[in-house]
Protein backbone atom coordinates (compact mmCIF):
# COMPACT_ATOMS: atom_id res chain seq x y z
CA UNK A 1 0.00 0.00 0.00
CA UNK A 2 2.78 1.95 1.25
CA UNK A 3 4.69 1.53 -2.50
CA UNK A 4 1.16 1.98 -4.41
CA UNK A 5 0.84 5.17 -2.32
CA UNK A 6 4.02 6.58 -3.50
CA UNK A 7 4.09 5.46 -6.81
CA UNK A 8 0.48 7.41 -7.09
CA UNK A 9 1.52 10.70 -4.90
CA UNK A 10 4.39 10.66 -8.12
CA UNK A 11 1.72 10.57 -10.56
CA UNK A 12 0.09 13.01 -9.23
CA UNK A 13 2.70 15.56 -8.42
CA UNK A 14 4.03 15.23 -12.49
CA UNK A 15 0.80 15.71 -13.60
CA UNK A 16 0.19 19.29 -11.70
CA UNK A 17 3.69 19.93 -12.60
CA UNK A 18 2.97 19.66 -16.56
CA UNK A 19 -0.26 21.51 -15.68
CA UNK A 20 1.83 23.91 -14.07
CA UNK A 21 4.03 24.01 -16.99
CA UNK A 22 1.57 24.75 -19.76
CA UNK A 23 -0.03 27.48 -17.83
CA UNK A 24 2.99 29.23 -17.18
CA UNK A 25 3.54 28.58 -21.11
CA UNK A 26 -0.07 30.37 -21.58
CA UNK A 27 0.86 33.22 -20.00
CA UNK A 28 4.12 33.60 -21.55
CA UNK A 29 2.11 33.20 -25.02
CA UNK A 30 -0.27 35.96 -24.11
CA UNK A 31 2.92 38.03 -22.97
CA UNK A 32 4.67 38.05 -26.25
CA UNK A 33 1.32 38.83 -27.90
CA UNK A 34 0.08 41.86 -26.04
CA UNK A 35 3.92 43.25 -25.27
CA UNK A 36 5.26 43.52 -28.64
CA UNK A 37 1.81 44.81 -29.94
CA UNK A 38 1.82 47.74 -27.03
CA UNK A 39 5.40 48.30 -28.20
CA UNK A 40 4.45 48.48 -31.84
CA UNK A 41 1.56 51.39 -31.23
CA UNK A 42 3.51 53.57 -29.07
CA UNK A 43 4.62 55.93 -31.21
CA UNK A 44 0.72 56.73 -32.08
CA UNK A 45 0.37 57.92 -28.26
CA UNK A 46 3.41 59.85 -28.15
CA UNK A 47 3.83 61.36 -31.42
CA UNK A 48 -0.17 61.00 -32.30
CA UNK A 49 -2.02 59.98 -35.82
CA UNK A 50 -0.67 61.46 -39.11
CA UNK A 51 -2.52 64.33 -39.25
CA UNK A 52 -0.89 66.27 -42.45
CA UNK A 53 -2.61 66.25 -45.42
CA UNK A 54 0.32 64.70 -47.12
CA UNK A 55 0.00 61.75 -44.21
CA UNK A 56 -3.34 61.09 -44.48
CA UNK A 57 -3.62 61.03 -48.77
CA UNK A 58 -0.74 58.87 -48.75
CA UNK A 59 -2.50 56.05 -46.25
CA UNK A 60 -5.48 56.73 -48.17
CA UNK A 61 -3.64 55.75 -51.47
CA UNK A 62 -1.72 52.33 -50.06
CA UNK A 63 -5.26 51.43 -48.07
CA UNK A 64 -7.30 51.79 -51.51
CA UNK A 65 -4.33 49.48 -53.20
CA UNK A 66 -4.60 47.27 -50.34
CA UNK A 67 -8.72 46.61 -50.79
CA UNK A 68 -8.42 46.58 -54.37
CA UNK A 69 -5.75 43.63 -54.60
CA UNK A 70 -7.86 41.96 -51.94
CA UNK A 71 -11.01 42.47 -53.13
CA UNK A 72 -10.19 41.46 -56.75
CA UNK A 73 -7.90 38.51 -55.99
CA UNK A 74 -10.91 36.83 -53.39
CA UNK A 75 -13.19 38.10 -56.69
CA UNK A 76 -10.99 35.99 -58.66
CA UNK A 77 -10.54 32.88 -56.08
CA UNK A 78 -14.56 33.09 -56.18
CA UNK A 79 -14.62 32.27 -59.89
CA UNK A 80 -12.35 29.50 -60.05
CA UNK A 81 -13.18 28.61 -56.62
CA UNK A 82 -17.24 27.58 -56.82
CA UNK A 83 -17.50 25.96 -60.53
CA UNK A 84 -14.44 23.78 -58.50
CA UNK A 85 -16.23 23.09 -55.93
CA UNK A 86 -19.47 22.02 -57.86
CA UNK A 87 -17.57 19.74 -60.01
CA UNK A 88 -16.28 18.10 -56.95
CA UNK A 89 -19.41 18.14 -54.77
CA UNK A 90 -21.70 17.06 -57.43
CA UNK A 91 -19.71 15.13 -60.59
CA UNK A 92 -17.68 12.31 -61.56
CA UNK A 93 -14.88 12.81 -63.40
CA UNK A 94 -10.89 11.75 -64.09
CA UNK A 95 -9.36 13.42 -61.83
CA UNK A 96 -11.66 14.53 -59.00
CA UNK A 97 -9.57 12.83 -56.39
CA UNK A 98 -6.77 15.25 -57.33
CA UNK A 99 -8.64 18.60 -57.89
CA UNK A 100 -9.92 17.96 -54.05
CA UNK A 101 -7.02 17.52 -52.64
CA UNK A 102 -5.48 21.09 -53.67
CA UNK A 103 -7.75 22.24 -50.79
CA UNK A 104 -4.65 21.25 -48.77
CA UNK A 105 -2.10 23.24 -51.04
CA UNK A 106 -3.20 26.88 -49.33
CA UNK A 107 -2.19 25.36 -45.71
CA UNK A 108 0.31 23.35 -46.59
CA UNK A 109 2.40 24.80 -49.87
CA UNK A 110 4.20 28.45 -48.47
CA UNK A 111 3.45 31.42 -50.35
CA UNK A 112 7.11 31.71 -50.96
CA UNK A 113 7.05 28.56 -52.82
CA UNK A 114 4.17 29.11 -55.01
CA UNK A 115 5.53 32.79 -55.51
CA UNK A 116 9.08 31.17 -56.88
CA UNK A 117 6.48 28.71 -59.13
CA UNK A 118 5.08 31.87 -60.57
CA UNK A 119 8.32 33.20 -61.52
CA UNK A 120 9.37 30.21 -62.76
CA UNK A 121 6.47 29.78 -64.61
CA UNK A 122 5.05 32.86 -65.64
CA UNK A 123 8.13 35.25 -65.32
CA UNK A 124 10.31 37.16 -67.73
CA UNK A 125 12.35 33.83 -68.76
CA UNK A 126 9.11 31.88 -67.36
CA UNK A 127 8.41 28.83 -69.62
CA UNK A 128 5.08 30.19 -70.05
CA UNK A 129 6.17 33.69 -70.65
CA UNK A 130 8.07 32.16 -73.76
CA UNK A 131 5.05 30.72 -75.33
CA UNK A 132 3.35 33.52 -74.99
CA UNK A 133 6.09 35.51 -76.92
CA UNK A 134 6.21 32.90 -79.50
CA UNK A 135 2.40 32.93 -80.09
CA UNK A 136 2.59 37.10 -79.74
CA UNK A 137 5.70 37.68 -82.22
CA UNK A 138 6.98 40.29 -78.89
CA UNK A 139 10.45 39.61 -77.28
CA UNK A 140 8.71 39.29 -73.70
CA UNK A 141 5.40 39.84 -71.66
CA UNK A 142 4.99 41.81 -68.25
CA UNK A 143 2.63 39.37 -67.24
CA UNK A 144 4.03 38.63 -63.64
CA UNK A 145 5.35 41.88 -62.10
CA UNK A 146 1.79 43.92 -62.33
CA UNK A 147 -1.41 44.59 -60.38
CA UNK A 148 -2.63 41.69 -63.04
CA UNK A 149 -0.10 39.53 -61.85
CA UNK A 150 -0.69 39.77 -58.53
CA UNK A 151 -4.34 39.25 -58.77
CA UNK A 152 -3.43 35.97 -60.78
CA UNK A 153 -1.27 34.60 -58.43
CA UNK A 154 -3.32 35.39 -54.94
CA UNK A 155 -6.23 34.63 -57.03
CA UNK A 156 -5.32 30.88 -58.12
CA UNK A 157 -3.17 30.10 -55.32
CA UNK A 158 -6.12 30.53 -52.61
CA UNK A 159 -9.18 29.48 -54.61
CA UNK A 160 -8.86 25.82 -52.86
CA UNK A 161 -10.01 27.65 -49.70
CA UNK A 162 -13.49 28.70 -51.63
CA UNK A 163 -13.58 25.23 -53.00
CA UNK A 164 -13.12 23.48 -50.02
CA UNK A 165 -15.52 25.52 -47.69
CA UNK A 166 -18.38 25.77 -50.80
CA UNK A 167 -17.69 21.79 -51.66
CA UNK A 168 -18.26 20.66 -47.65
CA UNK A 169 -22.02 22.54 -47.66
CA UNK A 170 -22.47 21.77 -51.41
CA UNK A 171 -22.28 18.00 -50.65
CA UNK A 172 -24.84 18.05 -47.75
CA UNK A 173 -27.74 20.12 -49.31
CA UNK A 174 -30.66 18.41 -49.12
CA UNK A 175 -32.35 18.35 -52.66
CA UNK A 176 -35.80 17.90 -51.79
CA UNK A 177 -36.74 21.55 -51.64
CA UNK A 178 -35.07 22.10 -55.22
CA UNK A 179 -37.06 19.01 -56.41
CA UNK A 180 -40.16 20.05 -55.25
CA UNK A 181 -39.68 23.04 -57.19
CA UNK A 182 -38.73 21.84 -60.28
CA UNK A 183 -41.79 20.00 -59.74
CA UNK A 184 -43.67 22.90 -59.83
CA UNK A 185 -42.71 24.24 -62.56
CA UNK A 186 -38.96 25.96 -61.87
CA UNK A 187 -36.13 25.60 -64.32
CA UNK A 188 -32.61 25.29 -62.80
CA UNK A 189 -31.87 28.57 -63.17
CA UNK A 190 -34.64 29.78 -60.46
CA UNK A 191 -34.14 26.71 -58.49
CA UNK A 192 -30.45 27.24 -57.78
CA UNK A 193 -30.51 31.06 -57.74
CA UNK A 194 -33.31 31.15 -55.00
CA UNK A 195 -33.03 27.85 -53.31
CA UNK A 196 -29.13 26.28 -53.52
CA UNK A 197 -27.33 29.63 -53.68
CA UNK A 198 -29.26 30.31 -50.48
CA UNK A 199 -28.46 28.07 -48.87
CA UNK A 200 -24.52 28.31 -50.07
CA UNK A 201 -24.71 31.77 -49.32
CA UNK A 202 -23.00 31.22 -45.54
CA UNK A 203 -19.88 29.19 -46.94
CA UNK A 204 -19.47 31.24 -49.87
CA UNK A 205 -18.92 34.29 -47.21
CA UNK A 206 -16.97 32.48 -45.09
CA UNK A 207 -14.41 31.42 -47.38
CA UNK A 208 -14.78 34.60 -49.36
CA UNK A 209 -13.81 36.81 -46.17
CA UNK A 210 -11.16 34.21 -45.28
CA UNK A 211 -9.61 34.87 -49.29
CA UNK A 212 -9.74 38.80 -48.44
CA UNK A 213 -7.76 38.71 -44.95
CA UNK A 214 -5.21 36.33 -46.68
CA UNK A 215 -5.09 38.42 -49.38
CA UNK A 216 -4.85 41.48 -47.33
CA UNK A 217 -2.22 40.74 -45.21
CA UNK A 218 -0.52 39.66 -48.57
CA UNK A 219 3.70 40.11 -48.28
CA UNK A 220 6.04 37.83 -50.05
CA UNK A 221 3.83 38.26 -53.05
CA UNK A 222 4.78 41.49 -53.23
CA UNK A 223 7.96 41.73 -52.22
CA UNK A 224 8.84 39.28 -54.38
CA UNK A 225 7.34 40.73 -57.70
CA UNK A 226 9.13 44.40 -56.95
CA UNK A 227 7.14 47.19 -58.76
CA UNK A 228 3.74 46.62 -59.52
CA UNK A 229 2.39 50.94 -59.60
CA UNK A 230 1.82 50.70 -55.49
CA UNK A 231 1.92 49.03 -52.35
CA UNK A 232 0.11 46.84 -49.27
CA UNK A 233 -0.01 47.80 -46.62
CA UNK A 234 2.02 45.08 -45.20
CA UNK A 235 4.99 46.11 -47.07
CA UNK A 236 4.61 49.49 -46.54
CA UNK A 237 4.76 48.83 -43.02
CA UNK A 238 7.61 46.55 -43.24
CA UNK A 239 9.49 49.39 -45.10
CA UNK A 240 8.09 52.43 -42.71
CA UNK A 241 9.42 50.40 -39.65
CA UNK A 242 12.37 48.10 -40.73
CA UNK A 243 13.70 49.97 -43.40
CA UNK A 244 13.37 53.73 -42.96
CA UNK A 245 12.61 53.68 -39.15
CA UNK A 246 9.28 55.31 -39.32
CA UNK A 247 7.62 53.86 -36.65
CA UNK A 248 4.81 56.26 -36.41
CA UNK A 249 3.80 55.43 -39.71
CA UNK A 250 4.40 52.18 -39.35
CA UNK A 251 1.52 51.98 -36.78
CA UNK A 252 -0.90 53.92 -38.33
CA UNK A 253 -0.66 51.93 -41.32
CA UNK A 254 -1.04 48.61 -38.98
CA UNK A 255 -3.77 50.49 -36.91
CA UNK A 256 -5.48 50.57 -40.30
CA UNK A 257 -4.97 47.25 -41.04
CA UNK A 258 -5.95 45.90 -38.03
CA UNK A 259 -9.16 47.30 -37.88
CA UNK A 260 -9.54 46.18 -41.14
CA UNK A 261 -9.19 42.40 -40.40
CA UNK A 262 -11.29 42.81 -36.93
CA UNK A 263 -14.15 44.20 -39.21
CA UNK A 264 -13.20 41.04 -41.75
CA UNK A 265 -13.54 38.31 -38.91
CA UNK A 266 -16.67 39.88 -36.87
CA UNK A 267 -18.40 39.08 -40.19
CA UNK A 268 -16.65 35.94 -40.75
CA UNK A 269 -17.75 34.80 -37.27
CA UNK A 270 -21.35 35.79 -38.22
CA UNK A 271 -21.38 34.33 -41.56
CA UNK A 272 -20.02 30.62 -39.24
CA UNK A 273 -23.29 31.50 -37.34
CA UNK A 274 -25.48 31.74 -40.32
CA UNK A 275 -23.96 28.90 -41.65
CA UNK A 276 -24.68 26.53 -38.46
CA UNK A 277 -28.10 27.61 -37.75
CA UNK A 278 -28.88 26.70 -41.95
CA UNK A 279 -27.32 23.49 -41.76
CA UNK A 280 -29.64 22.64 -38.89
CA UNK A 281 -32.69 23.76 -41.07
CA UNK A 282 -32.00 22.47 -44.28
CA UNK A 283 -28.86 20.08 -44.37
CA UNK A 284 -29.30 16.00 -44.26
CA UNK A 285 -25.93 15.52 -43.28
CA UNK A 286 -24.81 12.97 -45.60
CA UNK A 287 -23.14 12.92 -49.15
CA UNK A 288 -25.26 13.93 -52.05
CA UNK A 289 -25.66 11.73 -55.13
CA UNK A 290 -22.65 12.16 -57.95
CA UNK A 291 -23.72 12.38 -61.29
CA UNK A 292 -21.19 11.31 -64.14
CA UNK A 293 -20.26 15.04 -66.32
CA UNK A 294 -22.74 15.30 -69.04
CA UNK A 295 -21.74 15.65 -72.93
CA UNK A 296 -22.63 19.40 -73.39
CA UNK A 297 -20.66 19.96 -70.08
CA UNK A 298 -17.81 17.90 -71.00
CA UNK A 299 -15.99 21.09 -72.98
CA UNK A 300 -16.55 23.51 -70.46
CA UNK A 301 -15.37 21.23 -67.71
CA UNK A 302 -12.16 20.51 -69.88
CA UNK A 303 -11.01 23.75 -70.86
CA UNK A 304 -11.90 24.97 -67.05
CA UNK A 305 -9.54 21.88 -65.81
CA UNK A 306 -7.20 23.22 -68.21
CA UNK A 307 -7.23 26.88 -67.01
CA UNK A 308 -6.54 25.02 -63.35
CA UNK A 309 -3.72 23.26 -64.91
CA UNK A 310 -1.87 25.76 -66.89
CA UNK A 311 -2.07 28.62 -63.73
CA UNK A 312 -2.40 26.62 -60.36
CA UNK A 313 -0.26 22.85 -61.35
CA UNK A 314 2.06 24.32 -63.55
CA UNK A 315 3.80 26.59 -61.37
CA UNK A 316 3.71 24.01 -58.38
CA UNK A 317 5.27 21.27 -61.19
CA UNK A 318 7.71 24.22 -62.45
CA UNK A 319 9.84 24.51 -58.89
CA UNK A 320 10.88 21.16 -59.31
CA UNK A 321 11.20 21.27 -63.16
CA UNK A 322 13.69 24.54 -62.49
CA UNK A 323 15.82 22.70 -59.86
CA UNK A 324 17.20 19.85 -61.94
CA UNK A 325 17.49 21.94 -65.31
CA UNK A 326 20.50 24.06 -65.99
CA UNK A 327 20.88 26.47 -69.18
CA UNK A 328 23.63 25.20 -71.77
CA UNK A 329 24.32 26.81 -75.15
CA UNK A 330 21.28 28.85 -74.62
CA UNK A 331 19.13 25.81 -73.85
CA UNK A 332 17.89 23.90 -71.38
CA UNK A 333 18.61 20.58 -70.24
CA UNK A 334 18.16 18.30 -67.31
CA UNK A 335 21.31 18.71 -64.69
CA UNK A 336 21.94 18.00 -61.13
CA UNK A 337 23.76 21.18 -60.81
CA UNK A 338 21.39 23.07 -58.55
CA UNK A 339 21.27 20.22 -56.22
CA UNK A 340 24.96 19.59 -56.13
CA UNK A 341 25.46 23.63 -55.50
CA UNK A 342 22.60 23.60 -52.74
CA UNK A 343 23.95 20.24 -51.03
CA UNK A 344 27.58 21.58 -50.88
CA UNK A 345 26.46 24.83 -48.67
CA UNK A 346 27.01 24.51 -45.32
CA UNK A 347 24.65 27.61 -44.79
CA UNK A 348 21.89 25.23 -46.09
CA UNK A 349 21.95 22.47 -43.23
CA UNK A 350 22.69 24.88 -40.62
CA UNK A 351 18.83 26.50 -42.60
CA UNK A 352 17.19 23.41 -42.14
CA UNK A 353 18.69 22.70 -38.84
CA UNK A 354 17.21 25.80 -37.33
CA UNK A 355 13.62 25.50 -39.24
CA UNK A 356 13.07 21.76 -37.46
CA UNK A 357 14.13 23.45 -34.35
CA UNK A 358 12.02 26.53 -34.54
CA UNK A 359 9.10 24.80 -35.72
CA UNK A 360 9.28 22.17 -32.90
CA UNK A 361 9.06 24.39 -30.17
CA UNK A 362 6.94 27.01 -31.80
CA UNK A 363 4.90 23.70 -32.12
CA UNK A 364 5.15 22.83 -28.47
CA UNK A 365 4.35 26.40 -27.41
CA UNK A 366 0.93 26.45 -29.48
CA UNK A 367 -0.35 23.44 -28.75
CA UNK A 368 0.38 24.19 -24.37
CA UNK A 369 -1.43 27.56 -25.19
CA UNK A 370 -4.46 26.37 -27.36
CA UNK A 371 -5.05 23.54 -24.80
CA UNK A 372 -5.07 25.81 -22.04
CA UNK A 373 -7.22 27.81 -23.47
CA UNK A 374 -9.69 24.99 -24.41
CA UNK A 375 -9.56 23.77 -20.96
CA UNK A 376 -10.38 27.63 -19.76
CA UNK A 377 -13.76 27.64 -21.86
CA UNK A 378 -14.72 24.63 -19.90
CA UNK A 379 -14.74 26.02 -16.57
CA UNK A 380 -18.07 27.48 -15.20
CA UNK A 381 -15.95 30.63 -14.02
CA UNK A 382 -15.34 31.20 -17.72
CA UNK A 383 -17.55 29.25 -19.43
CA UNK A 384 -19.59 31.16 -21.97
CA UNK A 385 -17.99 34.52 -21.42
CA UNK A 386 -17.27 35.88 -24.89
CA UNK A 387 -14.36 37.73 -23.63
CA UNK A 388 -12.34 34.49 -23.50
CA UNK A 389 -13.85 33.43 -26.79
CA UNK A 390 -12.57 36.49 -28.54
CA UNK A 391 -9.39 35.86 -27.07
CA UNK A 392 -8.07 33.41 -30.03
CA UNK A 393 -9.27 35.83 -32.43
CA UNK A 394 -6.79 38.64 -31.61
CA UNK A 395 -3.79 37.38 -33.24
CA UNK A 396 -5.92 36.48 -36.41
CA UNK A 397 -5.83 40.61 -37.07
CA UNK A 398 -2.22 41.60 -36.12
CA UNK A 399 -0.15 40.96 -39.49
CA UNK A 400 3.64 39.08 -38.84
CA UNK A 401 5.35 42.16 -39.76
CA UNK A 402 3.78 44.24 -37.51
CA UNK A 403 4.48 41.32 -34.61
CA UNK A 404 8.12 41.35 -35.89
CA UNK A 405 8.58 45.09 -35.59
CA UNK A 406 7.29 45.35 -32.08
CA UNK A 407 9.37 42.58 -31.00
CA UNK A 408 12.74 44.62 -32.76
CA UNK A 409 11.63 47.65 -31.19
CA UNK A 410 11.29 45.86 -27.95
CA UNK A 411 14.97 44.22 -27.86
CA UNK A 412 16.71 45.42 -30.87
CA UNK A 413 19.62 42.87 -30.90
CA UNK A 414 17.08 39.45 -32.54
CA UNK A 415 17.44 36.31 -30.65
CA UNK A 416 15.92 32.76 -32.32
CA UNK A 417 13.71 32.76 -28.88
CA UNK A 418 12.18 35.89 -30.05
CA UNK A 419 11.35 34.10 -33.57
CA UNK A 420 9.47 31.41 -32.10
CA UNK A 421 7.89 33.83 -28.89
CA UNK A 422 6.52 35.57 -32.19
CA UNK A 423 5.48 32.91 -33.78
CA UNK A 424 3.65 31.34 -31.23
CA UNK A 425 1.89 34.34 -30.36
CA UNK A 426 0.19 34.49 -34.06
CA UNK A 427 -0.23 31.14 -34.74
CA UNK A 428 -1.64 29.46 -31.46
CA UNK A 429 -5.29 30.31 -32.28
CA UNK A 430 -5.08 27.53 -35.58
CA UNK A 431 -4.48 24.78 -32.98
CA UNK A 432 -6.82 25.70 -30.68
CA UNK A 433 -9.80 25.85 -33.50
CA UNK A 434 -8.31 22.21 -33.88
CA UNK A 435 -8.46 21.07 -30.18
CA UNK A 436 -11.49 23.49 -29.16
CA UNK A 437 -13.25 21.44 -31.92
CA UNK A 438 -12.74 17.81 -30.16
CA UNK A 439 -12.87 18.91 -26.67
CA UNK A 440 -16.27 20.74 -27.32
CA UNK A 441 -17.40 17.23 -28.61
CA UNK A 442 -17.00 15.59 -25.41
CA UNK A 443 -19.96 14.64 -23.09
CA UNK A 444 -20.84 16.47 -19.62
CA UNK A 445 -21.63 13.45 -17.85
CA UNK A 446 -18.90 11.64 -19.19
CA UNK A 447 -15.99 14.32 -16.96
CA UNK A 448 -18.47 14.45 -14.34
CA UNK A 449 -18.75 10.45 -13.93
CA UNK A 450 -14.86 10.95 -14.55
CA UNK A 451 -14.52 13.30 -11.85
CA UNK A 452 -16.61 11.41 -9.65
CA UNK A 453 -14.79 8.34 -9.80
CA UNK A 454 -10.86 9.94 -10.05
CA UNK A 455 -8.96 9.94 -7.01
CA UNK A 456 -7.85 13.55 -7.64
CA UNK A 457 -9.00 16.34 -10.71
CA UNK A 458 -5.75 16.07 -12.71
CA UNK A 459 -6.97 12.02 -13.65
CA UNK A 460 -9.81 13.59 -15.00
CA UNK A 461 -7.72 15.59 -17.43
CA UNK A 462 -5.43 13.16 -18.05
CA UNK A 463 -7.03 10.16 -18.83
CA UNK A 464 -10.51 11.12 -19.96
CA UNK A 465 -9.93 14.95 -21.59
CA UNK A 466 -6.54 14.24 -23.11
CA UNK A 467 -7.34 10.93 -24.94
CA UNK A 468 -10.57 12.67 -26.72
CA UNK A 469 -8.79 15.42 -28.36
CA UNK A 470 -5.97 12.94 -29.21
CA UNK A 471 -6.75 13.90 -32.59
CA UNK A 472 -6.66 17.22 -32.01
CA UNK A 473 -3.51 17.96 -30.44
CA UNK A 474 -1.82 16.13 -33.06
CA UNK A 475 -2.98 17.99 -36.30
CA UNK A 476 -2.92 21.80 -34.23
CA UNK A 477 0.60 20.68 -33.25
CA UNK A 478 1.67 19.44 -36.79
CA UNK A 479 -0.31 22.69 -38.42
CA UNK A 480 1.78 24.80 -36.58
CA UNK A 481 4.56 22.65 -37.13
CA UNK A 482 4.41 23.33 -40.84
CA UNK A 483 3.23 26.80 -40.57
CA UNK A 484 6.21 27.99 -38.78
CA UNK A 485 8.29 26.21 -41.46
CA UNK A 486 6.85 28.30 -44.11
CA UNK A 487 7.06 31.27 -42.42
CA UNK A 488 9.69 33.80 -44.14
CA UNK A 489 7.74 37.24 -43.04
CA UNK A 490 8.76 37.01 -39.29
CA UNK A 491 12.53 35.85 -40.09
CA UNK A 492 13.16 38.45 -42.62
CA UNK A 493 11.82 41.13 -40.31
CA UNK A 494 13.59 39.93 -36.41
CA UNK A 495 16.73 39.56 -38.97
CA UNK A 496 18.18 37.25 -36.28
CA UNK A 497 22.16 37.01 -36.53
CA UNK A 498 23.74 34.35 -38.46
CA UNK A 499 20.61 32.29 -37.91
CA UNK A 500 18.57 31.90 -40.96
CA UNK A 501 15.57 29.63 -41.80
CA UNK A 502 15.02 27.62 -44.86
CA UNK A 503 12.26 30.10 -46.03
CA UNK A 504 14.82 33.07 -45.63
CA UNK A 505 17.13 31.04 -47.42
CA UNK A 506 15.27 30.43 -49.91
CA UNK A 507 14.22 34.25 -50.60
CA UNK A 508 17.72 35.50 -50.00
CA UNK A 509 18.75 32.83 -53.27
CA UNK A 510 15.90 34.11 -55.01
CA UNK A 511 17.04 37.52 -54.60
CA UNK A 512 20.08 37.38 -55.62
CA UNK A 513 19.07 35.72 -59.16
CA UNK A 514 20.07 32.07 -58.24
CA UNK A 515 16.53 30.56 -59.09
CA UNK A 516 17.59 26.96 -59.85
CA UNK A 517 19.47 26.57 -55.66
CA UNK A 518 16.33 28.86 -54.60
CA UNK A 519 13.71 26.36 -56.61
CA UNK A 520 15.84 23.12 -55.16
CA UNK A 521 15.59 24.78 -51.56
CA UNK A 522 12.36 25.44 -51.92
CA UNK A 523 11.18 21.95 -53.48
CA UNK A 524 12.98 20.89 -49.85
CA UNK A 525 11.13 23.41 -47.58
CA UNK A 526 7.98 22.57 -49.03
CA UNK A 527 8.34 18.89 -48.66
CA UNK A 528 9.28 19.13 -45.14
CA UNK A 529 5.60 21.47 -44.80
CA UNK A 530 3.67 19.32 -46.85
CA UNK A 531 5.13 16.04 -44.61
CA UNK A 532 3.93 17.86 -41.66
CA UNK A 533 0.49 18.79 -42.78
CA UNK A 534 0.22 15.06 -43.77
CA UNK A 535 1.06 13.80 -40.93
CA UNK A 536 -0.93 16.02 -38.68
CA UNK A 537 -3.87 15.36 -40.92
CA UNK A 538 -3.48 11.95 -40.94
CA UNK A 539 -4.91 11.89 -37.64
CA UNK A 540 -7.87 14.21 -38.36
CA UNK A 541 -9.12 12.92 -41.67
CA UNK A 542 -12.86 13.14 -42.56
CA UNK A 543 -14.08 10.76 -44.92
CA UNK A 544 -14.41 11.47 -48.70
CA UNK A 545 -17.80 11.18 -49.16
CA UNK A 546 -18.92 13.70 -46.65
CA UNK A 547 -16.93 16.18 -48.20
CA UNK A 548 -13.37 17.89 -48.24
CA UNK A 549 -13.11 19.83 -44.59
Amino acid sequence: MTIHGSRAGLIHALQSACILLAVLLFFLTIISFALPLAKAFMPLISDGFPASRYGISRLARITGYTFQEAAASTLLALLIGLPAAFLVARRTFPGRRLLSSFAAIPLCVPPLIVALGYISSFGMAGYANKLLSLMTGRESLNILYSFRGLVMTQGFYNFPIIMASVANAWSQIDSDQADSARLLGAGEARCFFNITLIQLLPSIISGAITVFIYCFFSFMFVLLFGAMGGTTLEVAIYHAGRSQMQFTEAASLALLESATALTALFLLAKAEDAARRLKGLSFRGKSATLLPVGTRETPLVAVFLGVIAVFFVMPLLSIIISSLTARTGGRKLFSLEAWRQLLAMRSFYHSLRNTLLVAAATSLLCTATALVQSLLLRLPLFKGRAFFRTVPLLPLTVSSVLMGLGMTMLVRRGHPVQLVLAQTALYWPFAFRQIQSCMAKIPENVTDAAATLSPCRTDVLFRVILPYCKRGILSGAGFCFAMSCSDATLPLVLSVYQFDTLSLFTYRLAGSYRLPQASASGTVLGACCILAFALSNRANRVKENHGIS
